[in-house]
Order: structure tokens, then sequence, then C-alpha cells
């Protein structure tokens, strides 16, 4: 029996399939630069995107400025970047940035986040992205995994709502992608999208963060077969927990 006829045995889920997506964030643009382009062709298929941002986003600073004005500003150029993208709500769990994220509190706070939201899908981004040195980037995609593993499980995350079951988790800034979404036509929204998180990508800094993000879209779309791709991880919670196959498929 070969991979292709385990990967049989427990299906990937077509992303673009989704109704009702809660998008799982550390920072405010972490979604936006990771899929954006996906966000926006699930919303244009009218799919509900809800963007959660785990962090206040105050430490995003090379100089060191005032931590709660910065926040303050990320999460407005959030705002303008998602209803470039059709994003149609947001929520804030405002942990501090760069600071330590307790992983019981964070795991406790997603799993509650998912049962009053209610998605079918949840994208984040993938923990398991080897090099990744930024703390808050593992530990949110870990958690989030955890969440969707447990918040249809009715004896964990306590009883203030009832249970919810996930059918599909995605994973972003991921390499090992198992689904390439085509975002040809969608790729200026995404740039427009991107650069309204000005505090990040200031114009001096954009010809080399633009040339990047188009030339590694370009390059997943020679794998798709179209212009502009992104790639993602996508599972179902089985996926998730004790198998060894998971990796591969």
């Amino acid at each position: 029996m070969g991979i292709e006829s385990l990967a049989s045995l427990m299906p990937v889920p077509d992303l673009l399939q989704a109704r009702r997506v809660l998008c799982i964030q550390p920072h405010p643009d972490d979604i936006d630069v990771a899929c954006g382009g996906t966000v926006a062709r699930l919303a244009d298929a009218g799919a509900e995107v809800i963007y959660l941002t785990v962090t206040d986003g105050g430490a995003g600073t090379v100089e060191p400025r005032d931590e709660s004005e910065l926040a303050a500003i990320r999460q407005q150029e959030q705002r303008q970047a998602g209803h470039i993208l059709g994003v149609r709500d947001y929520r804030w769990l405002e942990y501090r940035d760069a600071d330590y994220l307790p992983p019981q509190d964070l795991q406790l706070d997603l799993i509650a986040a998912i049962r009053e939201v209610q998605p079918d899908t949840v994208i984040t981004l993938d923990p398991w992205l080897p090099y990744e040195a930024h703390p808050a980037h593992r530990n949110v995609g870990l958690c989030a995994a955890a969440a969707v593993l447990f918040s249809g499980m009715g004896n964990i995350g306590g009883r203030t709502a009832a249970p919810h079951g996930v059918s599909t988790v995605a994973f972003a800034f991921t390499a090992r992608s198992n689904q390439l979404v085509d975002v040809t036509q969608v790729w200026e929204r995404k740039e427009q999208a991107i650069r309204a998180h000005a505090s990040q990508f200031p114009e001096a800094t954009w010809g080399f963060y633009g040339t990047y993000f188009r030339q590694r879209a370009a390059l997943y779309g020679e794998q798709a077969g179209c212009a502009l791709a992104e790639a993602l991880k996508v599972f179902t919670p089985m996926h998730l927990h004790c198998n060894v196959d998971a990796e591969w498929l």
C-alpha cells in the first residue's frame, strides 16, 4: 500500500469549499501576507471570513515607540486590509506582543472562540515550519491546532459554550503544502491589503517585499499550472493526532 492509497482513506478537503472561516493569526498582517489571496477568493465565493488576532502587535517596530499607540495603528491597518479582501468580522485577544504566550490560557481562549464563531474551517500558521524563530508564530499555530482538535470534545475547554467540531484546518506559511490555490485574479487585492499595513511595509521596503512575494507566488503558480498561487497544508482534525502519514499527505 503506497501513500496514495493511504491518502484515499483520509482525503484532504477542498479549502475553497469552506463557507465559514476563522483565521487565527499571531499579529495583524500575518494572514494577509501568508494567504490573503485565498482569503479574497473565499470571500468572493460567499464565505464568511472572520479574523482573530492573538497579540496586539505592539512590538512590530524597529525604532522604539509607544506600544499602545502602535497597537491601535495596527488594529486599524488590519481592518483596512481586511476590508480589501472581504473580511466581515474581527476578534482581538490582545495578548501583549513579543511577550510570553501562556499555552494553556491561549488554547482555552481559542477553543472558546471556535465554539462561539462556529466555523467549518480554521486557517492559521504552520507551527512546524522549519527554522521559524518567532515564538508567537509557533505557539499560536500549535494552540490553534490543539483548539481545532479539542473544540468538539465536551469534557475539554470548560462548559461555557457547546462543543463545536471543525471540519477543515489549513496551515499557511507552510513548507509541506498539499493544496495550491490560484490567486492570479486577486493578487492585486492581496498586495493592496499587505500595503495597508504601512507600519510594517513602508514604501522604502516595498521594492524588496513586493518582489519576493510575487516571485514566491510565481513558483507556486508553476506547480499549480497558473500564474500566481498560494500554498497551504490542508487537513481534517483526524490528521492532527497520532497520524504518522499526515506529513506526507
